[in-house]
């Protein structure tokens, strides 16, 4: 488990990195691994370099960049932490939201707020985690995690999942139809049917433009102008207005 904090402050950071220090201390069932920055630039540099974080803990007020903006740029380009807001005013309650912050914590930091709400994301991202689906290929079967699959599509009779790790998977010949084959899939919200034979996993896209969908690894899948204008808005709903970040 990542964690990024993320204040102007040095005296809040102080106490920022003392409560968490205490808090890997009591849990000690989960690896934690903390990174502290000073500025949003920092952060987004790290970012850049090293990958995303799981939680990313934010003052609102900060010179050059505040809270709010370094929010959305990290859902822009599809960073799916969890957000949690520090701030000694509550003006910016809605704003936190458009970025679908998971909570907006006042400061001075009360200990157990902020506790209950990491042990609450935790939980989350590991239920998250262990859902899984069986893919039954020709001789065998395979337990694909739903974070491994990056889209699905129907070739012949047989669903190719193409996984973010480079593999991908063939099912055996079905039978009916291919929605009904991805059913499973489709009662998770980061899932999304597109047309008849694709399924893609809103969680992995970086980008859609009028003919193509991109995925976090540079792999692009080309689709009609009306299938991409209805990925694109529900990949915005998924990351501003729905669960993307919950």
């Amino acid at each position: 488990m990542r964690i990024a904090f993320c204040d102007d402050e040095k005296e809040c950071r102080g106490e920022l990195a003392h409560l968490l220090f205490e808090y890997t201390e009591k849990n000690t069932g989960y690896k934690i691994n903390i990174a502290e920055f000073c500025t949003a630039s920092a952060l987004i540099k790290d970012v850049i370099r090293n990958g995303g974080y799981d939680i990313y803990i934010l003052d609102i007020v900060m010179p050059e960049m505040n809270g709010i903006e370094l929010g959305k740029w990290l859902r822009n380009h599809g960073h799916e932490g969890k957000i949690i807001y520090l701030t000694s005013s509550e003006e910016y309650a809605i704003e936190s939201y458009k970025v679908k912050a998971f909570n907006y914590i006042l400061k001075p930091i009360n200990k157990n707020v902020m506790n209950d709400t990491i042990n609450e994301i935790i939980k989350e991202i590991i239920t998250k985690r262990e859902r899984n689906i069986i893919i039954k290929s020709k001789g065998n079967s395979t337990r694909v995690n739903y974070d491994s699959i990056m889209y699905a599509e129907l070739c012949r009779r047989i669903i190719v999942f193409h996984l973010v790790d480079g593999r991908s998977i063939e099912s055996v010949t079905i039978r009916t139809t291919f929605s009904e084959n991805v059913q499973e899939l489709l009662r998770d919200n980061r899932f999304m049917l597109c047309g008849a034979g694709m399924i893609v996993n809103l969680s992995h896209i970086t980008m859609v433009d009028n003919e193509t969908i991109s995925f976090k690894d540079t792999h692009k899948v080309f689709l009609s102008g009306k299938v991409c204008r209805e990925v694109r808005s529900a990949w915005y709903d998924f990351w501003f207005d729905g669960e993307g970040s919950r």
